[in-house]
């Protein structure tokens, strides 16, 4: 354990541990801003606050970096000042020896300095525990990442077990739909088994996966419907996003409000493609009904999720009924730029 002890001492390891125990204070006062302006966002339309909401993320994830590299720096500034800090010795070679304990009339001594420059990053009692505190992190963070690859490798494996292409009719929609939506990409649309919601699969290549419940369960209008809320993922980069989400919940899973913020990114991600496929359809309640159908193929009791998942059936069909919906949201137009303005400052 003195090699792992020694590392875990490392300059670079112990700014790292500052970054994660400042990161606590931080996070709170960015989760806490977030909901203030979430909150006066309410009445806007859901693209404003996933807008927000997804800034709010990425300063999260971005104030341990900044952190950490703030508490390498005054590491590095402290050792400069040990160095030019050492005792000088000036002792004239004619005065007799003397006994070791002796100090020589010629000897010059300036202490070195034990604190970090910097206030945030002061040397005491909780510098002692930054090792057990990165190590304690790097065992989480390497058992998220384990759960994230398998869960990776499982992705992948529903494209290739039992999955075949969807019908003429069904590939005749998509191209209508890419085509409205203005999506470049080829989108691969298959049919499997392993999947009982439609998922959408990949960024460069995406592929949308469909319960084989579908097609025989649903009416032609509504798998449209259906079809258009997982195109309006692909055409948003909603897979690369989550991505990046379920990185930064990785790295920061200690922290209750990454969590609550990721959610919330969920939630109006899902709200966004409704708002899309709404519109493209041109019927809310026929695409609210289509998710209700949906989820009784599934079975009763089962949450909607997808690929880019997020949103409770009950509150998605509910705000689809409440009145009409669209793209560009309800509120002011400068009102989710002011609120990630305020994010950032």
């Amino acid at each position: 354990m003195t090699g792992i002890d020694a590392l875990l001492r490392e300059p670079a390891v112990q700014a790292i541990g500052w970054a994660l125990l400042h990161f606590v204070w931080q996070g709170a006062l960015v989760g806490v801003l977030a909901a203030l302006a979430l909150r006066a966002l309410r009445h806007s339309g859901a693209d404003a606050r996933y807008v927000v909401a997804s800034i709010a993320l990425s300063l999260m994830a971005t104030m341990p970096v900044v952190t950490a590299v703030q508490a390498w720096r005054a590491a590095s500034d402290r050792g400069v000042a040990a160095s030019a800090s050492m005792p000088r010795v000036s002792m004239d070679s004619r005065l007799p020896p003397g006994p070791p304990d002796t100090v020589l009339p010629g000897l010059t001594t300036v202490p070195v300095k034990s604190e970090w420059s910097g206030p945030w990053f002061q040397t005491g009692p909780v510098e002692q525990w930054l090792p057990l505190l990165v190590l304690a992190w790097m065992t989480g963070v390497a058992m998220l990442a384990l759960r994230l690859a398998a869960g990776w490798v499982w992705v992948q494996r529903m494209k290739s077990h039992g999955a075949v292409p969807a019908g003429t009719r069904l590939q005749a929609t998509l191209r209508r739909l890419t085509q409205r939506l203005h999506i470049s990409r080829t989108v691969t649309l298959l049919r499997s088994p392993a999947v009982d919601v439609p998922t959408v699969i990949g960024w460069l290549k995406p592929t949308i996966l469909l319960p084989m419940s579908v097609v025989t369960g649903l009416s032609p209008i509504q798998v449209e419907a259906i079809l258009a809320h997982e195109l309006a993922h692909v055409r948003r980069h909603d897979y690369l996003v989550n991505l990046l989400q379920t990185l930064f919940e990785t790295l920061l899973f200690y922290h209750p409000a990454v969590w609550w913020l990721s959610r919330r990114i969920r939630v109006e991600r899902e709200h966004c493609c409704d708002d899309l496929a709404v519109n493209l359809c041109g019927d809310p309640v026929v695409y609210a009904r289509a998710l209700a159908d949906l989820e009784e193929l599934r079975g009763i009791g089962a949450q909607l999720v997808m690929a880019a998942s997020g949103g409770a059936l009950f509150d998605r069909v509910r705000r689809l009924l409440a009145g009409p919906t669209t793209h560009a949201g309800r509120g002011p137009a400068w009102l989710p730029a002011a609120a990630a303005i305020a994010l950032m400052l």
